[in-house]
């Protein structure tokens, strides 16, 4: 069964790939349309709220469609909107097109996550969770980076067109190793009900929300960062991406190697704490390549960590819901996405690059003490209903 989740891996690489280019392609798409490069950051932005207003609608209109013919769908859509991208004759078509792409991924990130949860064994559901999320680390270490490198060699075009035929190829593997009529429990009016009636649950999903939006504020312009700070070229800026994107497989591995040994709760906290460490030192990079690359591998360790672990964690508490709770968390990272590129852009626009580490650092931190006190609460309503039973 492990071996099928592989395609549900490889699917998340194609979506997060098609997410990371655009950060890693924020000089050549700026110089190419003749933009500023918070309109790019706008390309972000625009993707991401797509997605966290979609995202719960979707998960309640798709219940019923078996998931590997919406899964496949999903990554169809991708495909063929990145084709479209490819071939934007401006900007407005551009953001146009990553709107309705965003559908794709709205759709595929979320259910990845619930339909990996049927297929295996409770006991081993927060391994799972984190294999089919190990796709999103291995984007990072080839998709940002090749943005980069490839947006600077061969055009932007050209790697929109890449991606299309990425999600393409791997819709296939997951038609040919997810098995059919596997369906999660339908999420009607009582089940949202009692999602939003938990506010342990709730606030579990916003710390995503709250870390990404700590994230997004610096790493949406992160290429534009490197090059204010130490100079960087477009070869060193694909080279620190990969650098990150490394260090976020192996932090998502060793997340996956402890989540059901000491829980998904202190998985995420410690992923928080490496991403808020490096965001705090970032001023420390200026004319420094060398500190540059610690704090960026320091920030990659945690990046993609703590998004397996914030799913897992939600499935954990309520799995009866964890088709709701997982489209609402998949959204929750969209809008800390979209917000902190905005609020980033609006950083970018008035005052450069300088302050972003600032606007950035804060949010990190209130994410952990959320995430702390969700937990604390958690225990203490279990207690309370044990107290109860007795």
């Amino acid at each position: 069964m492990q071996t099928r989740l592989w395609s549900l891996t490889l699917g998340n690489f194609a979506i997060g790939t098609g997410v990371m280019i655009v950060p890693g392609m924020l000089n050549e798409l700026s110089a190419d349309l003749a933009i500023a490069p918070a309109k790019v950051g706008m390309l972000i932005s625009a993707f991401a709220m797509t997605i966290c207003i979609t995202g719960p609608f979707l998960a309640s209109w798709t219940s019923a469609i078996d998931r590997r013919k919406l899964l496949v769908a999903s990554l169809l859509l991708y495909s063929l909107m990145h084709m479209l991208a490819a071939f934007a004759p401006d900007y407005g078509m551009l953001i146009a097109a990553r709107m309705v792409t965003a559908i794709g991924a709205a759709l595929f990130t979320a259910q990845a996550a619930a339909t990996a949860g049927l297929m295996v064994p409770p006991e081993t559901r927060g391994k799972a969770i984190s294999l089919v999320f190990l796709g999103w680390s291995i984007a990072a270490v080839v998709g940002t980076p090749m943005g980069a490198y490839l947006g600077a060699h061969i055009g932007w075009r050209p790697t929109f067109g890449l991606v299309a035929l990425l999600a393409a190829l791997f819709a296939l593997g997951v038609w040919m190793q997810i098995p059919p009529k596997l369906f999660i429990a339908p999420m009607d009016r009582a089940a949202w009900r009692a999602l939003f009636a938990n506010r342990p649950l709730l606030l579990a999903i916003s710390v995503t929300a709250i870390q990404a939006l700590g994230m997004f504020t610096m790493f949406s312009y992160m290429a534009l960062l490197l090059k204010d700070f130490i100079g960087a070229n477009a070869t060193t800026i694909s080279l620190l991406f990969l650098c990150f994107g490394t260090t976020g497989v192996i932090g998502n591995v060793l997340g996956a190697r402890f989540m059901d040994r000491i829980g998904p709760v202190r998985v995420g906290v410690a992923a928080m704490g490496c991403m808020l460490t490096a965001i705090l030192l970032w001023p420390l990079t200026r004319n420094s390549l060398p500190v540059t690359i610690v704090l960026i591998l320091v920030w990659g360790l945690g990046c993609f960590a703590v998004n397996s672990a914030q799913q897992a964690r939600l499935v954990s508490m309520a799995p009866q819901l964890a088709s709701a709770s997982v489209s609402m968390n998949s959204s929750a990272i969209y809008l800390g996405q979209a917000t902190g590129a905005w609020v980033g852009g609006l950083i970018v626009s008035a005052d450069g690059t300088a302050d972003l580490p600032y606007f950035g650092a804060l949010p990190m931190a209130a994410a952990i003490a959320v995430s702390l006190f969700a937990a604390n609460l958690l225990k203490r309503r279990r207690m309370a209903q044990i107290a109860c039973k007795c």
